[in-house]
């Protein structure tokens, strides 16, 4: 009524070009109206709106308001994207030194509060509980999580989790805190921990305390997981929850009921999810309870077979937009981990400054060609080898040969004892490697068990440019998607080495034993993965290619998932560069032998210097993601 008196007022006191202007917008948004009610119409028409058998009737009446929202984010999410793809385009990493130290936003589009339909459909149900978190501004709670059983889907023995946490959408503030018991802690991987995480303008501050009894540790991270419109808190308790994964077969659930509680309206599902091989019924039978205007999971129990709840999560004190309570301010969350003694991990990209204001840099990495003649010194061989000699070699490999290009494959046979086997069974690629131009491109495509290709990825090293492309093809646990982006060399390699100063690839099995700081620890002091080293035993030597070539064994352990694994290692190694041309890695026996074969590489049509192939140039990098549509873009950590 008050928009109706509004128009007929302004139409009093308007002059003819105003008129003419304001009808025109009236006719656009009648045209707009007229197809988005078409387009209802057909959403109708395709079987949208359920019926639930056994219980009321439910008729889902969409949201004008949310289509037109949809419609106005794709719109927006299309601009950005293209646009970011063109700036790329154009400037082919130019150099553009605007840094820019960006303050949160602060003129932020008010969110606008849904109507929740007087009958509410299944599908209406499951679309809220798909993306519960994004249908609030703000909203904070208590909640707890048990866990009566093994949980094959944490892989973590039974447990208990209580917490709190205030999001803040409207301003992209998230606080979560949260104590993690384990019911027999009587081993290393499953220690009783407490996590505070913050996150902040696309930063995710989290830290780490384990005890038994005592807290052995507190350290913090801080990471950087998104843009500023981005809360990232890895440790909520939806994480745990699987109500939209069984929600998705409407077939298996209903809406059982409904009820008002807090001032909310709460609507109560139930059903069954998987497959008992004893009675060939459903293993699990599982009730929720679900705010019905914004799809947050209030409270969840799953019961098996005998009738025993073997997980519940429940959320109590929980509180919506105005009502919310509001998580703490960067400057107090700064100020309580000074005051808490935390420590920063080593190998923390960021620390507590980000809290500041300060946004991500977004100064462009520019590409620097190498100008200089790259030459690699003359290296003597002996003429009789000793097991030290090629160690020595094959750790710093990369320094023995101008250029190198290669076809590869390898073999994965087992993943570390898991019962399923590894995801690939068989991998296979090229390299090519120029140090005069510290220009590389490692290629490498990846099988299922299946032998189908189902990963195609490439490496280009461009001096102090660092890119990935990835076209994922898909499995049917993962959409495919395809996508490339670019970071300096300096952030490639901070977790792992000091910065190179020649062209590596650290996937590629030739360099399996190559630690760029010439030695065996990492960059940050930690100790390196592989301990206890044997001596290195030359087996024999042979010419190939016209290259001299010694086989070689040795036994170390390795480091995996906090228990050292003795392993035994063959090789054929090129003598005077120190390049694996093969490689096979068994696991030890009791008696000291060579047991299960873990995994396989080998290096065929391998060249050297004057006849190695020749690696893409920047430009024809360039040239090669624009034509396959890679849509290269910088990495947020650059």
């Amino acid at each position: 009524m008050n928009s109706k008196k509004n128009i007929i007022d302004t139409l009093r006191g308007a002059d003819k070009a105003s008129v003419e202007k304001l009808m025109a917008e009236e006719a656009k948004k009648n045209e707009i109206f007229a197809k988005a009610m078409e387009r209802v119409s057909e959403v109708n028409e395709n079987g949208f709106s359920d019926t639930v058998s056994g219980v009321e009737h439910y008729d889902r009446k969409i949201s004008m308001k949310r289509m037109a929202s949809i419609a106005a984010a794709a719109v927006l999410c299309t601009g950005g994207v293209l646009g970011g793809i063109k700036l790329m385009k154009d400037n082919k990493f130019k150099n553009n030194n605007n840094s820019s130290n960006t303050e949160s936003t602060t003129d932020i589009t008010e969110t606008t509060r849904e109507e929740v339909p007087y009958e509410i459909t299944k599908n209406a149900v499951q679309h809220l509980v798909d993306g519960n978190f994004e249908h609030f501004r703000k909203f904070s709670c208590d909640y707890e999580v048990t866990c009566t059983e093994y949980d094959t889907y944490n892989k973590s023995e039974p447990y208990t989790i209580k917490g709190s946490l205030k999001l803040d959408n409207k301003n992209y503030i998230g606080w979560n805190s949260m104590e993690k018991t384990y019911a027999q802690p009587d081993h290393e991987e499953y220690v009783n921990a407490r996590v505070f995480e913050y996150s902040y303008n696309g930063y995710r501050i989290s830290t780490n305390e384990t005890y038994e009894g005592d807290i052995k540790n507190k350290r913090y991270d801080v990471s950087f997981g998104g843009d500023s419109e981005y809360i990232d808190l890895v440790y909520l308790p939806y994480i745990y929850s699987s109500v939209w994964e069984k929600l998705k077969d409407t077939s298996t659930w209903d809406i059982s009921g409904e009820k008002n509680e807090n001032g909310r309206r709460i609507v109560t599902v139930e059903g069954e999810y998987g497959n008992d091989l004893v009675t060939s019924g459903p293993s699990e039978f599982y009730t929720a309870d679900i705010d019905a205007e914004t799809g947050v999971v209030l409270y969840e129990s799953i019961t098996n077979v005998r009738g025993e709840v073997t997980f519940e999560s429940k959320y109590t004190n929980y509180k919506f937009d105005d009502e919310a309570e509001a998580p703490m301010s960067p400057a107090e969350f700064k100020q309580f981990m000074l005051d808490g003694g935390y420590e920063k991990y080593a190998h923390s990209r960021y620390d507590l400054d980000v809290l500041d204001g300060v946004s991500p840099a977004t100064t462009t990495v520019a590409y620097e060609p190498v100008n200089t003649v790259v030459t690699t010194e003359a290296h003597p061989v002996p003429e009789e080898l000793t097991g030290d000699f090629l160690r020595e070699r094959s750790l710093n490999a990369t320094h023995y040969y101008d250029k190198f290009s290669a076809e590869w494959t390898t073999s994965r046979k087992t993943n570390y004892g898991d019962e399923n086997g590894p995801f690939y069974d068989d991998c296979q690629g090229t390299i090519k490697i120029d140090n005069t131009t510290m220009t590389g491109e490692y290629n490498r495509t990846e099988f299922g068990t299946d032998g189908t290709p189902y990963d195609y990825t490439h490496f280009y090293f461009l001096n102090n440019i660092y890119i990935t492309a990835d076209d994922y093809i898909g499995t049917e646990y993962t959409a495919s998607h395809k996508g490339a982006e670019y970071k300096s060399i300096d952030n490639e390699f901070l977790w792992w080495w000091t910065k190179p100063d020649r062209v590596f690839f650290e996937y590629y099995g030739g360099f399996r034993y190559i630690c760029m700081d010439n030695g065996r620890k990492r960059k940050n002091g930690n100790v390196d993965d592989i301990i206890n080293e044997s001596e290195w035993t030359i087996n024999g030597e042979r010419y190939e290619n016209g290259r001299r070539i010694a086989s070689v064994s040795f036994s170390y352990e390795q480091l995996h998932e906090g228990q050292y694994e003795p392993m035994i290692i063959t090789a054929d190694v090129d003598v005077e560069t120190g390049i694996w041309l093969a490689n096979e890695l068994y696991y030890m026996t009791d008696s000291g032998e060579k047991g299960m074969l873990h995994s396989s590489f080998k290096a065929t049509n391998y060249k050297f210097d004057g006849e190695a192939e020749a690696p893409m140039t920047a430009d024809e990098v360039m040239t090669y993601l624009d034509e396959n549509d890679y849509g290269l873009a910088q990495s947020p950590v650059y």
